[in-house]
């Protein structure tokens, strides 16, 4: 008569369903992670002349208006506005990545006490890299008294046996990487894969599933932020189009996008080299 699974060998059995699961999750989203670092790197050599030349239009529009706020012409109300368009503009040029929006912006702040609110809705998202778990999760079990745990038991001085030292010291630099990471599922792994049967206890296979859960759900999430808001987004969609004219295209359009922006540029500083039509301006836009 066969004997019925038991409860402590479904819970290992779903454990171990889970491990290889973060373990996939985790490798296919750092290819993706590259993957999208070199199309993104590729985009930004193309799109270098026209970002060249949008940052040099806005650094020679920001400098016309720094002058224009010492006209007198213009009442406290204007120069008050035309404070706020600089902001958004150097953040602009900031966004770009051109450092000359760093002295514009340390002026203008100083000036506007209501920037800091206006610094973060001109902020663009940025790109974050897969989330880690805190040091401490449910239970009280931390990384650093993992580690201790775990060097306590594998150090190769504690090891008689002068070939399974060799052994212990390549497991104990494993485990010295992981802790280093701060990468708590490293080092559940490796206490997984080394410690007794009796040794992993029931308690902590429980503990420990439920810090894959929250993991896997952590993976999930970094998976929506690349398809929402990694690098050039729409670079995502093209690692998952075998069709090369997709990729092509995709890319054309990014660098179209960057042509529109130039353009605008272009009739922005027609509009704020001039104290008349830049007026106007204001009266259309605050």
């Amino acid at each position: 008569m066969n004997n019925p699974i038991i409860p402590s060998n479904k819970k290992k059995a779903e454990f171990d369903k889970k491990l290889k699961q973060i373990e996939s999750d985790d490798l296919r989203l750092k290819t993706l992670e590259q993957e999208l670092i070199v199309l993104q790197a590729r985009v930004a050599a193309e799109a270098s002349p026209i970002v060249k030349e949008f940052c040099d239009l806005r650094f020679e529009s920001l400098t016309r208006l720094q002058h224009h706020l010492k006209d007198s012409s213009f009442k406290k109300k204007e120069r008050r506005q035309i404070t706020t368009l600089m902001i958004d503009m150097a953040y602009g040029l900031q966004k770009m990545g051109d450092a000359r929006s760093e002295a514009f912006l340390d002026e203008l702040l100083q000036e506007d006490e209501a920037s800091t609110e206006q610094e973060e809705s001109f902020s663009s998202h940025k790109f974050k890299a897969p989330p880690s778990m805190a040091n401490q999760v449910e239970g009280n079990i931390e990384i650093k008294t993992l580690f201790r745990q775990l060097a306590k038991a594998f150090h190769p001085d504690k090891e008689p046996l002068e070939h399974l030292k060799e052994e212990r010291t390549t497991l104990m630099k494993k485990i010295t990487a992981a802790y280093e990471n701060q990468d708590l599922y490293g080092l559940l792994k490796l206490e997984k894969e080394h410690v007794g049967p009796r040794e992993f206890s029931d308690d902590k296979v429980e503990l420990y599933t439920k810090y894959i859960n929250n993991r896997l759900k952590e993976l999930k999430t970094f998976e929506a932020e690349l398809k929402k808001h990694g690098p050039l987004s729409t670079i995502y969609k093209m690692i998952y189009s075998q069709k090369v004219t997709i990729q092509e295209y995709n890319i054309k359009n990014e660098l179209s996008k960057l042509e529109e922006e130039l353009q605008k540029e272009k009739q922005l500083q027609q509009i704020v080299w001039d104290s008349l039509s830049l007026s106007n301006y204001l009266k259309l836009v605050f």
